[in-house]
């Protein structure tokens, strides 16, 4: 009975793919040379459109609990900031697509988070930089800082942590209302993919690093839910074929999650390493 639930839940995701395959495409013409006759030789192609699936895109990070819960819950813990598990500020010129790009943004945005929290003002300043150098790569200049310029103002706060906690609040609940109401779904997606594998890779990390990780380990166990809405995101975006090695990645992590009610020392010891290798293979 313990692999009933799996099971059924990655039938429903290898059907759910069939379904993206069939109508979340759209047929592009893609140049082959010429003919015998000097004509230009021409094919349609299947590309992957993210729009026609926007709202289910939108769903689904609906549905997605706070990555700022993680945050809070390990600060409570009495878990330490670890600097050296987030995202180097440099690591941000090497993102050069539009796919790398969008993971950037998301991975930052926890980043972002996580130092804010723990008051590191110094930290904020870096990212905000960096993100708003993302937003820019991504053309979202428009959506995500003129409107109310959160990130202007986090970095003016960076010394005065009750408005920091404030700002960076409201500039992610600002970042999703203008991603599920822009044009950009693939990038929406992304970027919450993103940020949620930081946020676990920096959970899985940090409890395997504690001398005393109890506490941690049920933060752990509460996270069943973001792990397979995560893995939803990644189905719905696997008719990409840039993207569809990270949905494979993702599997074993749904899969250990799924097929055992009380995340262990042992279970913790696998999940661990496959979030250090989802996240690396996201920063290659």
């Amino acid at each position: 009975m313990k692999n009933l639930f799996t099971k059924h839940f990655l039938l429903f995701g290898m059907m759910l793919i069939l379904v993206s395959a069939c109508n979340f495409s759209s047929k592009t013409k893609e140049k082959k040379g010429t003919t015998s006759s000097g004509q230009e030789a021409y094919v349609e192609v299947e590309t992957f459109d993210a729009v026609k699936i926007k709202d289910q895109i939108v769903e689904t990070i609906r549905q997605m609990p706070s990555e700022k819960e993680i945050v809070d819950l390990l600060n409570e813990a009495g878990a330490s900031y670890i600097f050296d598990l987030t995202v180097p500020s440099e690591q941000g010129e090497k993102m050069m697509t539009k796919a790398d790009q969008s993971f950037g943004l998301g991975l930052y945005s926890f980043d972002l988070l996580y130092a804010s929290v723990y008051n590191r003002g110094d930290v904020v300043a870096e990212i905000t930089d960096v993100s708003e150098q993302l937003i820019d790569n991504l053309g979202l200049r428009e959506e995500l800082i003129s409107s109310k310029n959160y990130l202007g103002r986090i970095k003016q706060n960076a010394g005065n942590k009750d408005s920091l906690d404030y700002l960076v609040t409201q500039d992610m609940n600002h970042f999703h209302q203008q991603m599920a109401e822009g044009d950009q779904p693939d990038v929406y997606a992304l970027s919450v993919i993103g940020s949620n594998v930081e946020a676990l890779y920096v959970l899985s990390q940090t409890t395997l690093l504690a001398s005393n990780n109890a506490k941690m380990l049920q933060i752990m166990n509460q996270q069943t839910e973001r792990v397979k809405l995560v893995f939803t995101l990644l189905e719905l975006m696997s008719g990409d074929d840039n993207i569809k090695p990270y949905y494979e990645q993702f599997k074993p992590v749904v899969t250990i999650f799924e097929e055992n009610q009380n995340i262990t020392e042992t279970e913790l010891a696998e999940i661990g390493p496959l979030m250090e290798a989802v996240r690396k293979s996201i920063l290659k």
